[in-house]
């Protein structure tokens, strides 16, 4: 019943981003670096040994592949992950339509050492029947600027419901019961 009304409004806007999205911003940058290092090394020496470049690239990929899947495993076993949209006048949560009414708080959460050492940036949804739902901000840019807490800003239903809570050094200890305590009001 939830998938049918999604398909009712006229906006929507996926606020989570894919895995793949979220992992390629996070490491995809360190691996393109030693790939642009690696070429100009090879072009510029005057031993141009193909191997060495191949090799290189293998590992990269390799790295790359291995630090996205453990960090994958480390957030699906610590926190489950919603799938949330902005529709109309709502929020669509792992299919489950919630009105406007029925969110009470939209919070932008960095929390340092949930994944490696580096800082994660998470969106909190608390509902009023108790509900809280987590999910994975989009890249914040070169303005550290949350997308999610922007667009909800400009949406008349939701701008008084965001906030932004300070950095958590907690990593996942930091994260409040997160099962849904009812089903939303239809």
């Amino acid at each position: 019943m939830a998938a049918e009304t999604t398909k009712l409004f006229l906006f929507m806007k996926k606020l989570n981003p894919s895995y793949f999205e979220f992992f390629f911003f996070r490491y995809g940058f360190i691996v393109i670096f030693v790939q642009i290092v690696t070429i100009s090394l090879y072009f510029f020496t005057e031993e141009k040994e193909p191997a060495y470049l191949a090799c290189t690239s293998i590992l990269c990929f390799l790295f790359l592949v291995f630090v996205c899947l453990s960090d994958h495993r480390m957030l699906r076993k610590n926190l489950p992950l919603a799938n949330v949209f902005l529709a109309d006048d709502s929020l669509i949560i792992n299919k489950m339509l919630y009105p406007a009414e029925q969110i009470e708080e939209v919070a932008f959460m960095p929390v340092r050492h949930a994944l490696n050492k580096f800082p994660a940036y998470f969106v909190e949804i608390t509902t009023h029947d108790g509900a809280v739902f987590y999910f994975l901000e989009k890249n914040m840019g070169w303005n550290f600027e949350s997308p999610t807490i922007k667009l909800l800003n400009q949406h008349p239903l939701f701008s008084l419901k965001t906030k932004e809570k300070s950095e958590s050094s907690e990593g996942f200890s930091a994260f409040k019961n997160h099962k849904p305590k009812s089903h939303p009001v239809k």
